[in-house]
């Protein structure tokens, strides 16, 4: 059976997730030092708390990780990244939340997905 795009841009977004992990923690903890869990939950809703789970161990997924990235983005992730990585956080954002609706992606819009998860993964090195 072949693979859907939908299935396409699910699977990118678990690299997202693996990709950004180390690099979202240690920028966090460079700037907040021992405080950077409890920064990273004021940056999310109340909502979204139970998703990211304890400092111990953070549950992050690709929303927790680009809405934290897009919220801290000043005080934090501006130092590392540029404007158009900005951009491709805002861009995926929304990638996500299509794809967690169960929104139906085009093959131009899921190698749009595709191609903007590969840019921010390069960006973060």
């Amino acid at each position: 059976m072949a693979v859907s795009n939908h299935e396409r841009v699910g699977k990118a977004l678990e690299l997202l997730t693996t990709g950004l992990k180390p690099f979202v923690e240690r920028e966090l903890k460079s700037v907040h030092h021992e405080n950077w869990f409890e920064e990273t939950r004021k940056s999310l809703k109340d909502n979204q708390l139970p998703l990211l789970g304890k400092s111990e161990n953070p549950q992050w997924d690709a929303s927790t990780l680009l809405i934290t990235m897009w919220n801290q983005w000043n005080e934090v992730f501006r130092k590392t990244l540029g404007p158009a990585d900005r951009s491709l956080v805002s861009e995926l954002r929304e990638v996500r939340n299509r794809w967690a609706h169960q929104n139906p992606f085009s093959t131009d819009d899921a190698y749009r997905s595709l191609d903007s998860i590969s840019r921010l993964l390069t960006a973060v090195s």
